[in-house]
């Protein structure tokens, strides 16, 4: 039987619930990830911990592009119907996603094999690269970020939240650490094995949730989904989101192209470091989320009360842990070893562009929520060829500092501009 607990739930109680979440997920699992990439770069040379976030960033964008937008899409379409107790669209949603996901998986593992069989570029398994192995871990990352979407339309952010923010991380590390005890030389192979396999853990855990709560009836029902109508609402948050990923990551693989080969350990390390400011405004928007649609449904100023609760919870964090990264950002870069002070500048430049960034994403989300999806995407590729140009021209004169000043340059044009499309969007609305 659906669980109907949550159509009970006030909002109050739902936003002191998030509010813990938001905490722990920004503390306990910003510690959890660095505590991985700290073992993870004594496990491997500082290149070949930059091949592997390489790799990562390469499965996190594709992880997107397989699932056209349906983990973003969830809250959407599924929290209204689950707060009434009516779970008939969720196996309808899970299985018309599924089906994407498996179909464009194999066509990205097809693709990546065929560049690797040609030795193009990073996927030239002769410079021993990750890449390809880490294609095959696509399909379950795309699993899990749908399951998880499940539990949070459900506005079950505990189980949503926290596995992937805590535990992951924190399993990643067991499994790392065994192999570094039971092994002379820890390759990326068994890395990236070991990574697939703590998903695989947490998908079995969200799963058993998802059923043990009722959420889901493996049963058809064609009517509650209408799944073609709502890929015109999903895709368009891919691509939004897809660009988001690509403006964070693209810094990464131009100086993979461009740069010294050492010097992408050392950037994925202050990249790691300034992850802290996008993972704080991502969990305050996921608290968010199931709450956007109805409000928007209730009217103009149920909408923008909701909207300006949020943003003033999002700029407090940020401005808060914009401070911290301030002062102690060269502390934490050298608990990955010496050589990685050298970054140091650099995550200077990255914490200003992540702020900035995460002072507006909020905004950029309502607007995808209110059917101006179009608008955001258009920024967004505009924002793309900006830092792709800057990168061109300034990795090859500063190295890493070129590439941590592409992004600022590039987020804070982006921020000027979805301010503006927010700003605007308002004023036709008052």
């Amino acid at each position: 039987m659906p669980n109907t607990d949550i159509a009970t739930t006030p909002a109050s109680d739902y936003l002191k619930q998030g509010s813990l979440v938001m905490l722990l997920s920004v503390v306990l699992g910003f510690a959890a990830d660095y505590l991985f990439n700290l073992t993870l770069s004594k496990a491997l040379p500082p290149h070949e911990y930059g091949d592997y976030k390489v790799a990562f960033a390469f499965a996190a964008l594709t992880g997107v592009l397989v699932l056209l937008g349906g983990d973003r899409v969830a809250p959407r379409v599924l929290a209204a119907p689950l707060a009434r107790g009516d779970n008939r669209s969720v196996w309808e949603f899970l299985r018309f996603y599924l089906w994407i996901a498996a179909g464009l998986s194999l066509l990205v593992i097809f693709c990546t094999c065929i560049a690797s069989l040609l030795h193009l570029g990073s996927t030239d398994l002769r410079d021993h690269h990750p890449l390809l192995l880490m294609s095959f871990a696509i399909p379950l990352i795309a699993v899990g970020a749908l399951l998880s979407r499940i539990l949070q339309a459900a506005k079950l952010l505990m189980s949503s939240n926290l596995p992937w923010r805590i535990a992951l991380p924190l399993l990643k590390v067991s499994l790392l650490l065994m192999l570094m005890t039971a092994l002379t030389q820890v390759e990326l192979w068994q890395v990236i094995a070991s990574g697939a396999a703590s998903v695989g853990i947490i998908i079995a855990w969200q799963w058993y949730e998802i059923r043990r709560r009722g959420l889901l009836t493996v049963a058809r029902c064609p009517e509650a989904f209408p799944g073609p109508q709502i890929l015109k609402l999903s895709v368009p948050m891919m691509l939004a989101m897809l660009i988001t990923l690509g403006l964070n990551q693209l810094d990464l693989f131009m100086l993979e192209a461009l740069g010294d080969e050492h010097e992408v350990g050392y950037f994925a390390a202050a990249a790691t470091t300034a992850h802290m400011l996008p993972v704080a405004q991502v969990t305050i928007a996921g608290l968010f989320l199931p709450l956007i649609g109805p409000a928007l449904e209730q009217g103009r100023q149920s909408a923008k009360a909701l909207f300006w609760q949020g943003q003033r919870l999002i700029v407090l964090t940020v401005l808060a842990l914009s401070l911290f990264l301030g002062m102690a950002g060269g502390g934490l870069l050298s608990l990955f070893g010496s050589g990685f002070l050298q970054a140091e500048q650099a995550l200077h430049y990255l914490t200003l562009a992540y702020g900035l960034w995460a002072l507006v994403a909020f905004a950029s989300t309502w607007l995808q929520y209110a059917g101006k999806g179009s608008l955001v995407v258009l920024v967004g590729c505009v924002t793309l060829v900006i830092d792709a140009g800057c990168n061109l021209l300034l990795i090859p004169l500063y190295g890493i500092d070129g590439a941590a000043l592409a992004t600022l340059i590039a987020m804070t044009l982006a921020a000027i501009m979805i301010a503006a499309g927010y700003y605007r969007h308002s004023a036709q609305n008052s």
